[in-house]
């Protein structure tokens, strides 16, 4: 895969994020027809769905510098899903959330907590936000495990695109934490 142009966002200890690129759209369009890895969500995404998701992405980047990013694994640069920092609209207030998903084939390897506690740490360290939230379906106990294991702790219940949702939360640490992430800037 091309990736040529793309910096590198975050760099943990077997992983890399950067910005989503076009040449990800064969792979993300895979990611978003595996029943598997879709089974929280309304439904596969075709790829005119994807090519929206794609441009939402574009446009966030360009109107906040984060978004979802490319998650690819050191060493191979395969793209391993996209896991990064989402604004969503919670009750009327805009909250930052970690949000994960990685293609099946790379579950239970600890990748999506390695890059969920970097993502929280640049969250805190980078961009200067006091807290951070992940909205998480109550059945989807994958992803509870993360954001447990991220600090996180279950605060309210929302409904979100018409499903039930658990915003778990984690707030700024009172001291300095320090980074266990290299930032590319």
């Amino acid at each position: 895969m091309n990736v040529s142009g793309s910096q590198y966002i975050i760099s943990t200890e077997r992983l890399r994020l950067r910005q989503t690129v076009e040449d990800d759209l064969p792979a993300l369009h895979a990611m978003f027809n595996d029943p598997l890895v879709m089974r929280f969500y309304p439904g596969l995404k075709n790829m005119r769905q994807t090519r929206e998701w794609f441009d939402w992405l574009r446009a966030e980047y360009a109107q906040c510098g984060h978004c979802l990013w490319t998650v690819e694994l050191i060493g191979s640069r395969e793209f391993i899903g996209q896991i990064g920092l989402i604004r969503q609209d919670v009750q009327d207030v805009v909250e930052v959330e970690v949000g994960y998903l990685l293609r099946s084939e790379h579950w239970h390897r600890g990748y999506a907590t390695e890059a969920a506690r970097a993502c929280r740490d640049y969250g805190f360290n980078i961009l200067g936000r006091t807290r951070l939230i992940s909205l998480i379906r109550p059945e989807n106990t994958p992803s509870i495990r993360v954001a447990e294991r991220n600090g996180m702790v279950p605060t309210i219940t929302i409904l979100k695109r018409g499903l039930e949702h658990l915003v778990f939360a984690v707030e700024r640490p009172a001291a300095p934490s320090v980074p266990n992430v290299a930032v590319a800037l």
